[in-house]
């Protein structure tokens, strides 16, 4: 992986409380469905400042993308991970992780979550 690009999505990524593994997810499954496009690469992608890196991707949005990848003739999942990155550290290709709270709904108190019996579960022997 670029080591720029790599430390340009971790900074996205620092901001919001999230991590590129994260990130990587998002868009590999935007990616699997459509939703997000990555330009072909003319040539080798793997030149220059670069560095193996880690991330915890999930399985399935790997499993999926690596299915779009093979159809369209990407080398392979690190250079789509990478060009995936480019894109959006560049601005054209929002992995959209804006987040707000969630307003809580008011519960009321259950019996049965507490452990409790309450009276439909008594059975008369009568």
């Amino acid at each position: 992986m670029d080591d720029v690009t790599w430390d340009r999505a971790d900074d996205i990524t620092v901001g919001d409380a999230l991590t590129v593994g994260h990130l990587l997810t998002v868009l590999l499954d935007r990616y699997a469905i459509g939703v997000v496009d990555v330009p072909l690469p003319e040539g080798d992608v793997r030149a220059g400042g670069r560095s193996g890196h880690l991330a915890a991707i999930g399985d399935a949005a790997w499993a999926r993308a690596g299915e779009r990848r093979e159809r369209e003739g990407v080398q392979s999942m690190s250079v789509l991970c990478e060009l995936l990155l480019r894109e959006t550290v560049a601005g054209r290709v929002s992995a959209g992780l804006d987040a707000a709270p969630r307003v809580q709904q008011p519960t009321q108190p259950r019996e049965e979550a507490a452990g409790a019996v309450t009276p439909s579960l008594f059975h008369s022997a009568a």
